[in-house]
């Protein structure tokens, strides 16, 4: 005999059949719209993504060129503003220690129908060790410079992040959201800049160097003209004064004679002498720099007694070569703690531009390696950029030092 369920247990089981669908299209209904809520918040936020994907499945077509009739020069003029301001920026978050890793761009630069270009957009983070008025001032100094201008700074009160609308010509060029990480370390590193005085007639730059607060070495050619009086000018407490030693010359001066240089072809006797003599015209030095520097198999002859020499007076020996170089730290691991390596001569090719990119890298080595020397001829563009420069390598890590200094450390 076959079982069969009486009318209310069917009705029942059917009222739970019917109550498990409604169920399953309620949580189906449901998740439709927090799915479309969603969408529908992504495209609010995300507009230019959402455009770019919905181009994509329609497959529209994109322009890819300006028009050739709008690039007038007006508007190659507003061109290279922008790609000023923009390097300008650059220049400032390089200073702020942020690499093109932690800068993410959200939005970028198009241009409308209307011909009008749209604001880009950029998330940046910077080291916790950075304020967000220090971030301020940094990014403001750099774009004014460049011709531009911050017209809207603001904080946010929950998630502390620094909003910046930058503006050329009185339009909006870059929208920055600018956010701190505790957990990025900020470099930092020792930077000693040794001024080289072989002429009399660098004294008024020499004179104007030695007011810098900043501490900076002179090396100082012992029989250069007008020596005597820069030496009562230099504060001993705040500068240093080192030995501008001639070492295997290419070429020879008034100032660098062949018997004043310490050469190769001399005896050990003759340039121990030459040593001498320098060390003792200038009773303030603390030690001495190679300079202008020859041939690296003849220099390490002429090298071996000057070293010699100098280590029996406890100072150091600063060793330098014509081009600006990387090295992988201050001194030479065979040659002991008393000869020190430069990274490089600033001002090899005397141009502000070159100068300026020089010290630029010197004070990326000195933060990788922790400490640099480099060398400089006191000459106006190098003191111009010193000046220039100082102040925003100092925000970027950098602290100015005595060569001495690193030997302390």
């Amino acid at each position: 005999m076959r079982f069969r369920h009486s009318h209310s247990a069917r009705l029942r089981l059917m009222n739970e059949k019917n109550q498990r669908r409604r169920h399953f299209q309620y949580a189906g209904l449901g998740a439709a719209v927090i799915f479309l809520l969603g969408f529908a918040l992504w495209i609010m936020l995300f507009e230019h993504q959402a455009r770019s994907v919905a181009d994509w499945l329609l497959d529209r077509p994109r322009p890819v060129t300006l028009p050739e009739s709008t690039r007038t020069a007006a508007f190659k003029s507003d061109q290279q503003a922008y790609f000023a301001l923009d390097s300008a920026l650059y220049s400032a978050l390089i200073n702020l220690q942020v690499p093109p890793g932690r800068i993410r761009e959200t939005k970028p630069r198009a241009m409308t129908r209307e011909g009008q270009w749209t604001p880009v957009e950029r998330h940046i983070i910077v080291s916790g060790d950075y304020s967000l008025t220090e971030c301020n001032l940094v990014i403001a100094r750099a774009v004014a410079r460049a011709g531009g201008a911050v017209v809207r700074a603001a904080e946010r009160s929950r998630t502390r992040e620094l909003l910046l609308e930058i503006a050329l010509n009185g339009k909006v060029t870059h929208h920055l959201y600018v956010t701190r990480d505790s957990g990025l370390q900020r470099k930092t590193g020792r930077l000693a800049v040794v001024i080289a005085y072989t002429d009399g007639n660098q004294r008024g730059v020499v004179e104007r160097l030695s007011e810098f607060t900043r501490p900076i070495t002179f090396a100082l050619l012992p029989w250069a003209s007008g020596v005597d009086n820069i030496l009562r000018d230099i504060d001993g407490e705040k500068h240093e004064v080192i030995a501008l030693l001639p070492l295997q010359p290419k070429s020879f001066t008034r100032a660098i004679t062949r018997r004043r240089a310490v050469l190769a072809t001399h005896s050990e006797q003759a340039n121990r002498r030459i040593v001498e003599e320098a060390l003792g015209s200038l009773p303030q030095t603390v030690g001495v720099l190679g300079y202008p520097g020859g041939h690296a198999a003849d220099e390490s002859k002429a090298l071996a007694f000057v070293l010699d020499e100098l280590g029996r007076r406890g100072k150091y020996f600063v060793d330098i070569r014509e081009t600006a170089q990387s090295f992988t730290g201050p001194e030479h691991p065979d040659d002991g703690p008393g000869r020190l390596s430069a990274w490089g001569i600033l001002d090899s090719v005397y141009n502000p531009v070159i100068i300026s990119m020089n010290l630029d890298r010197a004070s990326r080595s000195a933060l990788e390696n922790t400490q640099a020397i480099v060398v400089a001829d006191a000459r106006p563009h190098t003191f111009q950029v010193l000046r220039n420069q100082m102040v925003h390598l100092e925000t970027r890590g950098i602290e100015f030092v005595r060569v001495s200094d690193l030997l302390d450390n």
